[in-house]
């Protein structure tokens, strides 16, 4: 088996965007994932504590 076959049998390392920061973070490896880093899990803490996250819906008064 030549080297170019074995590197094709390799797994790929997965890259995944942060949802945070916006930085390319490993996926494998990565205690913090789907983050980038400790410091975007904190901040993405923040926000669901502040409530900062909500699920749209059409809410109107005339619905009973």
């Amino acid at each position: 088996m030549s080297t170019a076959d074995e590197a094709l049998l390799e797994p790929r390392e997965h890259i995944v965007t942060c949802p945070t920061c916006r930085a390319a973070a490993p996926w494998q490896k990565n205690p913090h994932r789907p983050v980038y880093s400790l410091t975007c899990r904190l901040a993405d803490l923040g926000v669901w504590l502040d409530e900062g996250y909500r699920v749209a819906s059409d809410e109107r008064d005339d619905v009973p």
